[in-house]
This record gives structure tokens, C-alpha cells and sequence, in this order.
């Protein structure tokens, strides 16, 4: 969901790039999901429910309710917790941010009737690797921002990169650059929110 912050709230995220236990805890829910029928990773000593309830409060997993682990078999497990698509989509963003070349610039061309966003170019890496996915993700590039990056315009001095976006598609810039943060800086992300006033926050748990 997209809100807007005040000034202090836009100078941080909450946030930042995943530590290497969160990133461990994240896999091992996806594969205990794997594991059942029911499609919930629960106790079973590769995961430890701190892990759990850490990567709960930064929105990339879900415990199970009452009335859901009594319905769990074999169990009632003690808890049990699946990805949020925002976790599917950092498990999927993370290993490819870190292992892939930076993209190619987009082509320039003339920018269509929107709202303006500036991009620098490490923030735009992260969109084009975003836009690359595509399909792949659970919340997957609004429509037309493929077109809006390609036809991005660069700024007559600096790197920054000029945009022609819709409401819809700052939302999918702004998660572009959520996943960013899981992965490597937070920076693009807090910039977008600073300048901009454009900030994903993942749906309360």
C-alpha cells in the first residue's frame, strides 16, 4: 500500500538489506511450505520462531492463526508460517540483483502525459532487473512502465533519469525499489520517498 509520509518518516525505511540469517530464514519457509499439503512451513528445527516473527514484522511472512493451525495436520503445529508475495518476490529479486550485470539504459524517446519521477541511474538498474522479471513476481510491473522507462529522458545535466509515469506505475517503481533495499541499499528507495512522496510499505501482517 502507498502512503504518504512526513519528512522525518520519509528520512528511513523500516527496513534494510536482508542480513544473511534473514536471508537463510526466508528460503527455509519456502521450502517448508514445499514440504506440506497445506502449504505452511512449521516447526521442524530448521527454523526458529524469533527467525519467524523477524521476518514477519518486515512483512515477508504470515503465522498461522488459531483456528488455522488446529486445522493443520500432521499437528496442530505450535506455528506455522508462509511467504507474503512480498517475501516470494525478495527470495526471487535477491539472488538475481546480486548475480546479474548491470542492465542495459533504456532508449530514449518522448515522454507521454504523466506525473514526472527522476530516477538516478542505480535506482533505475533496479526497475529495468524489476521489469525483467516481470510475470515472475507476485506483484508483478503495473501496466505501461516498460513503455515509461523506455521512453525515459536523461536530464540535460547529471544522470538522473526523467519519467513519465502514472499513479499505478510510481506504486510498481516504488516496490521496484522496496525490493532494492531487501537486497542491496536503501538509498533509491528513501530518495523516492523524499523527493517524491512515493513510499511502499507492505500490508500489516
Amino acid at each position: 500500500m502507498m502512503r504518504a509520509r512526513d519528512q522525518q518518516r520519509r528520512k528511513d525505511t523500516s527496513v534494510g538489506v536482508l542480513k544473511t540469517s534473514d536471508y537463510q530464514a526466508l528460503t527455509a519457509v519456502r521450502d517448508g511450505q514445499h514440504q506440506h499439503e497445506h502449504g505452511w512451513a512449521s516447526a521442524d528445527g530448521r527454523i526458529t520462531l524469533t527467525a519467524v516473527e523477524r521476518l514477519r514484522t518486515m512483512g515477508l511472512c504470515e503465522m498461522a492463526g488459531f483456528d488455522t493451525l488446529d486445522a493443520l495436520r500432521p499437528g496442530p503445529p505450535q506455528w506455522a508460517a508462509r511467504l507474503t508475495p512480498e517475501g516470494h518476490d525478495t527470495l526471487l529479486y535477491l539472488p538475481v540483483r546480486r548475480t546479474t550485470a548491470r542492465p542495459s539504459p533504456p532508449r530514449t524517446g518522448h515522454p507521454g502525459e504523466a506525473c514526472e519521477i527522476g530516477l538516478r541511474p542505480q535506482a533505475m538498474d533496479a526497475v529495468l532487473l524489476y521489469l525483467s522479471l516481470g510475470d515472475r513476481l507476485r506483484r508483478p510491473p503495473a501496466p505501461g512502465l516498460e513503455a515509461a522507462v523506455r521512453t525515459a529522458q536523461r536530464a540535460e545535466k547529471g544522470s538522473t533519469w526523467c519519467l513519465r509515469v502514472t499513479r499505478a506505475q510510481a506504486d510498481s517503481i516504488a516496490y521496484a525499489l522496496w525490493l532494492e533495499a531487501r537486497a542491496h541499499s536503501v538509498g533509491p528507495a528513501n530518495r523516492l520517498a523524499r523527493e517524491h512522496d512515493v513510499q511502499y510499505e507492505p500490508s500489516a501482517p
